[in-house]
């Protein structure tokens, strides 16, 4: 019973992490988190078409890029391509990982008179941004929203039979083990 048990749950590890996805809400900016090939941005495209906030922060500068905005990041440019206009984008240049890019942004919503933001990643990243950003805006009076980027990669009830899907479930375990006893 008990092999049975721990085989289920293992099972489910990719829905666990999807969990706290939440469905976007009107917000005074959309953070698109760094790290990704384009799902992200893609999501953050059609949340701002569909008006849910008129600014999209970009987080994560790529190494090796030159300072902004003068040299957009590929993101950027894949933005403006599509419509959305270089006014509309801001930059978030010093983040290294997920705690930094909730506190900078935290800073930046104050700095900007901002009290709603939708910050964007990928679906097996949402438990650990759920559990960060709660502890990083517990008490600060501003609020978020965690939106999936939609991926097609990602199949959370088969995570063990793809390559890619199942290094993510695998890092995003050791990534919490890390944050919960350090944060």
């Amino acid at each position: 019973i008990a092999a049975t048990v721990f085989a289920w749950m293992v099972s489910r590890a990719g829905y666990w992490l999807e969990a706290p996805a939440q469905p976007p809400v009107r917000a005074d900016a959309i953070i698109v988190l760094g790290g990704n090939d384009g799902d992200r941005a893609l999501r953050a495209l059609a949340l701002y078409r569909e008006s849910y906030a008129p600014k999209i922060v970009l987080t994560g500068l790529e190494r090796g890029s030159a300072s902004l905005p003068a040299n957009l990041t590929w993101r950027a440019e894949f933005l403006v391509s599509r419509g959305v206009p270089k006014s509309a984008l801001r930059f978030e240049l010093y983040s290294d990982n997920s705690f930094d890019e909730a506190a900078n942004i935290l800073e930046l919503m104050k700095k900007q008179g901002w009290r709603t933001v939708i910050a964007v990643s990928d679906p097996p990243h949402m438990r650990r941004l759920a559990w960060t950003w709660h502890r990083v805006f517990k008490g600060s009076g501003l609020s978020y929203a965690l939106v999936a980027s939609e991926t097609q990669w990602w199949s959370p009830g088969h995570w063990w039979r793809d390559e890619r899907t199942g290094a993510f479930v695998i890092t995003e375990y050791i990534k919490i083990a890390y944050y919960v006893p350090k944060r």
